[in-house]
C-alpha cells in the first residue's frame, strides 16, 4: 500500500539517519517527500514521532542546520521558537481545562440543532442539522481514505505538535500581502480544536485560540485518538458529521465499504463541504475527488494502477433516487431557518410537528413539473413556486423551484418579486372598506397623477363601468384612480393588516402591485377573503418538542370562519356583541365579514367571465386573481376555495422577459391543475353560506356548556339550528312566504301595460384581447 522506511524509525521530531550523513550517524532533517515518512503502520497510519529526543542532539543537530542553510535559516528558526513560545504560554493565559474527554461532548456541531420533522399526519418528513453515525475505529477505515485525508488537510500531521510551524509562516506571509485572513494554516488537530470548543468566527484572536488549544489537545491524546477523533465528528456537508454519515449519506453504505475513488472524494470536502458536497454539485465534487488523487500520487502513498483505476471509475450518486427521497424540501427547510424564532437556550435535539400534507404536496410538485413539460415554443421560463395554505394559516404544500437538488433557493419565501395585478385586491378591498360597493361608477380613460400616466394592458379604454368589471377585466386605469381616492396609506396600511411584511413605496404604481414581495406573504394575505376577515399568517410549525417530549412551542388554536352568536353584525357591516357575552379575541379582524364576501364575489367573475378564465374548476365555486408585471417578468395566480388558498409564480431567476406568459395563461392553468387534484374526495363547498363554527366554551353564558363535540373546534358547521330567540322571527317569515304563494296573480290591464326602460349595457368586446 505505501513504501517501506529504512529509516530508523525510532528517530522522532523530523530527524533520521542517513546514510549519507557522517560517521557518527549525526542525523539531518527530512524533506517532506514520502520517503522520509515513517513506516506505516498495520492500518496504514504513520505512527507518532516519538518525543524524547534529548536536548543535546536537537541542538547539535540544528546547528548542523543553521551551518548548512545560513543565516536566512536562522531567522526562520528565531521566528518558529518564538511561535512555539507563545502557543505554549497561551494555555496558561486562557485558562483551558486541565483534562479533554471529547468523546462525551454530546453537541457534534457547534451551533446547530439536531431536528426531526413530522407531516401533518405524525409520519416522518426529514432530518435537518447534524446526523452522526456510530463511530467507527481508525483501524475499521480503508487505509487509503486516512492516506487521502491526510494528503489533502495535513501531510505534515505526524511531524509537528499541533501547529505547523512552516504552514503558519506561510499563511501568515499569504495574509499579510492580503490585509486579511485568506489561509489558515490549520493542521487536523487545529480543525479538530475548532469543532469541539470555538465557534467558526475568522479574526487573529480565534486563530490564537485555535493553536493554544492543538498544543493542549497534543498533550492528552495520541495522534492516533486525535485522527480517529477528527474522521468521526468532522462535517462533510448534507448534514453529515463524521465519515461514515457522509458515507451512508451519499453512497449509502459504511465507510469501510467505500472504494478509492468514493474515499478521495469524502476526503475532498472537509474545506468546503456545503459548496463542494455531491448531493449539491456532483461534477465539482468529482473534480476536488480528482485533485485528491492527484495529491495522493505526489505523497507515493498509493501505487500509479490504483490511483490510474480510481480514475477511470469516478464516485457517483444517484441523484433521482435522492430527490425521490427527499420530501417537501424547499418546505423543510423554510421551517428550519424559522426555528430560532419560537426556541431559545443551547443547541439541542428537537421534534417538529409540522403543517405539510404530503399528498397535496405530491401533487403540488407533480403540477409544477407537469407546466414545464408542456411549455408553448417561444415561452422562456425556468422557474416556478407554489405555496397553497388552508383557511387558517397551515402550509400544506410548497414548491419552491423546479428542481432542488440543482437549486436549494426558495422562491416561494425567500424571492422578492412583483405581484402585478394579483395586488389590486388589496386595494379593492381597502376601497370597500371606505365607502365603494361592486356597483359604483368608475371610469376607464387615461389618467395621469404626479407625471406618471399607467396604461392598460390593451392599450385600450372602455368609458364608464362598474367598479366589479374593473375588477374582472384587471383594468389599470381604474385601480389607480381608486387608489388614489381611497388613500395610498390605506391601502398600505390593509396590506401590511393581511400579512405582507415588505416595503411598500408611496407612489401611485402600488395600485398594480409595483412593489417586491414574497409568494408566501401574498398568497396569505388573500386567506381572510376566504375565512371571513380573519388575519391569517402562513405557518408551518403546530409544536416543537425536545427528545424527552418537553413541549417547547406550541400553536394556539384559534377558530376560522364567519362569527358565531353571540356574536353579529349590524346593517353596515359593523360587529356587536351582546351585552351579556364575554369577549375572547381568537382571531384579529383585519376585515368585516361583509367586505370579505363581497371581494369574493367579484374575484369569481374573474374566473368566470374575466381574466383568469383557465382557472377554472367546474362546479367547484373558486375566486382568484390573475397578476402580470411589465415586460412579462414574472407571472402570478392567486385564488381560494372553500378549503385552500393557493398562489403561483413563473418566471426566471435572471429576470429575463419570459415571452407570452401572463398571470392568466400558464400561472391559472398551473393553479387548476394543483386545485383539482388536491380537492378529489372533498364535497364541493361554496365559499361562503350560513354556518358557524363553535365558539370558544368562554363564550358561553355561565352555566350553559356547549352542546357541540369540541372535537370540531375549528371545522364549519354545515347546517345549524337557528338560536331560540329568532325562531318566532323564522315561523313569521314561512307564514308570510306561505300567503304570498297562495295569493293569486294579478294580470296588469292595456292601460297599465308600460314598455320597460331600456337598460344601459356595457360592452365587453374590448376586454376580449385583455390576457392580464
Amino acid at each position: 500500500m505505501g513504501n517501506t522506511h529504512t529509516g530508523n524509525g525510532g528517530n522522532s521530531g523530523g530527524w533520521q539517519a542517513d546514510a549519507s550523513s557522517d560517521a557518527t550517524g549525526t542525523a539531518r532533517p527530512v524533506s517532506g517527500r514520502a520517503s522520509d515518512l515513517p513506516p506505516l503502520d498495520v492500518a496504514g497510519i504513520h505512527p507518532r514521532p516519538d518525543r524524547k529526543l534529548t536536548d543535546e542532539k536537537m541542538s547539535e543537530a540544528a546547528a548542523q542546520r543553521v551551518g548548512r542553510l545560513g543565516g536566512g535559516f536562522r531567522t526562520m528558526i528565531f521566528s518558529s521558537m518564538a511561535t512555539l513560545l507563545v502557543i505554549i504560554a497561551l494555555p496558561l493565559v486562557l485558562g483551558l481545562p486541565s483534562k479533554v474527554d471529547p468523546w462525551s461532548i454530546s453537541s457534534i456541531a457547534n451551533g446547530n440543532v439536531n431536528v426531526t420533522f413530522l407531516d401533518a399526519d405524525g409520519n416522518l418528513l426529514a432530518h435537518r442539522g447534524y446526523r452522526q453515525e456510530e463511530t467507527v475505529s481508525l483501524d475499521e477505515m480503508p487505509p487509503y481514505l486516512v492516506q487521502a485525508v491526510l494528503a489533502m488537510e495535513d501531510r505534515r500531521f505526524y511531524r509537528h505538535w499541533g501547529v505547523d510551524i512552516l504552514g503558519v509562516l506561510r499563511a501568515a506571509q499569504a495574509n499579510f500581502a492580503a490585509n486579511r485572513i485568506v489561509e489558515g494554516g490549520s493542521t487536523i488537530t487545529q480543525q479538530l480544536a475548532r469543532n469541539l470548543y470555538l465557534d467558526g468566527s475568522r479574526n487573529f484572536g480565534r486563530k490564537a485560540q485555535e493553536a493554544a488549544l492543538a498544543f493542549w489537545l497534543e498533550q492528552h491524546l495520541t495522534k492516533k485518538e486525535i485522527l480517529e477523533l477528527y474522521l468521526n465528528r468532522i462535517y462533510l456537508g448534507a448534514g453529515a458529521y463524521g465519515v461514515e454519515a457522509a458515507s451512508q449519506v451519499y453512497f449509502s453504505k459504511s465507510v469501510r465499504d467505500l472504494t478509492v475513488s468514493e474515499a478521495a472524494l469524502i476526503a475532498g470536502l472537509p474545506k468546503a463541504p456545503a459548496q463542494l458536497s455531491p448531493a449539491r454539485d456532483l461534477a465539482r465534487a468529482q473534480e476536488r475527488a480528482a485533485l485528491v488523487l492527484e495529491k495522493l500520487e505526489e505523497t507515493g502513498w498509493m501505487s500509479a494502477a490504483e490511483i490510474e483505476a480510481a480514475r477511470a471509475e469516478p464516485a457517483m450518486i444517484d441523484l433521482e433516487e435522492r430527490s425521490r427521497e427527499l420530501l417537501a424540501p424547499y418546505f423543510v427547510d423554510w421551517v428550519y431557518s424559522r426555528l430560532p424564532l419560537w426556541i431559545d437556550g443551547p443547541p439541542r435535539e428537537l421534534v417538529v410537528e409540522t403543517t405539510i400534507d404530503l399528498e397535496m404536496q405530491r401533487k403540488a410538485e407533480e403540477a409544477v413539473r407537469a407546466s414545464f413539460e408542456r411549455l408553448r415554443r417561444g415561452v422562456e421560463v425556468d422557474q416556478a413556486a407554489l405555496v397553497s395554505i388552508n383557511l387558517s394559516g397551515e402550509v400544506k404544500a410548497m414548491v419552491g423551484g423546479q428542481d432542488y437538488l440543482q437549486s436549494q433557493f426558495n422562491r416561494a419565501t425567500q424571492a422578492i418579486r412583483q405581484p402585478g395585478s394579483a395586488f389590486k385586491p388589496i386595494v379593492y378591498m381597502a376601497a370597500l372598506q371606505n365607502g365603494y360597493t361592486p356597483y359604483s361608477g368608475v371610469v376607464d380613460r387615461p389618467v395621469k397623477i404626479s407625471g406618471w400616466r399607467p396604461l392598460n394592458a390593451n392599450r385600450r379604454y372602455s368609458g364608464w363601468m362598474q367598479m366589479r368589471n374593473a375588477v374582472a377585466y384587471s383594468v389599470n386605469t381604474i385601480a389607480v384612480r381608486v387608489a388614489h381616492k381611497v388613500g395610498l396609506e390605506k391601502v398600505a396600511d390593509y396590506a401590511r393588516a393581511s400579512g405582507i411584511t415588505t416595503p411598500m413605496p408611496e407612489h401611485p404604481s402600488l395600485a398594480l402591485g409595483a412593489m417586491g414581495t414574497r409568494l408566501v406573504e401574498l398568497t396569505g394575505s388573500y386567506a381572510p377573503l376566504a375565512n371571513g376577515g380573519f388575519e391569517t399568517q402562513a405557518h408551518g410549525i403546530t409544536r416543537i418538542t425536545n427528545v424527552d417530549g418537553k413541549v417547547l412551542y406550541e400553536r394556539a388554536r384559534k377558530v376560522v370562519g364567519a362569527m358565531p352568536p353571540p356574536y353579529s353584525e349590524n346593517n353596515y357591516g359593523k360587529e356587536r356583541v351582546d351585552e351579556d357575552a364575554r369577549t375572547v379575541p381568537l382571531f384579529a379582524k383585519v376585515a368585516t365579514t361583509r367586505d370579505a364576501q363581497t371581494m369574493t364575489k367579484m374575484l369569481r367573475r374573474v374566473i368566470s367571465i374575466g381574466t383568469g378564465r383557465k382557472a377554472s374548476l367546474g362546479r367547484r365555486e373558486a375566486a382568484g386573481k390573475t397578476g402580470t408585471t411589465n415586460d412579462n417578468r414574472d407571472a402570478v395566480f392567486v385564488g381560494y376555495t372553500a378549503d385552500l388558498v393557493t398562489g403561483v409564480w413563473m418566471g426566471n431567476d435572471n429576470n429575463a422577459e419570459m415571452g407570452r406568459v401572463y398571470g392568466g395563461t400558464l400561472p391559472a392553468t398551473m393553479w387548476a391543475n394543483f386545485m383539482k387534484a388536491a380537492h378529489e374526495g372533498m364535497p364541493r363547498r361554496k365559499i361562503y353560506k350560513r354556518h358557524w363554527v363553535m365558539p370558544h366554551p368562554s363564550q358561553y353564558k355561565k352555566n350553559e356548556p356547549p352542546e357541540a363535540d369540541p372535537e370540531h373546534e375549528e371545522v364549519p358547521v354545515a347546517e345549524t339550528q337557528a338560536p331560540p330567540k329568532y325562531s318566532v322571527l323564522r315561523s313569521k317569515l314561512n307564514g308570510l312566504s306561505s300567503a304570498l304563494s297562495a295569493a293569486s296573480t294579478l294580470q296588469p290591464t292595456m292601460a297599465e301595460t308600460v314598455q320597460a326602460p331600456r337598460s344601459r349595457r356595457m360592452d365587453r368586446s374590448v376586454f376580449r384581447s385583455r390576457d392580464d
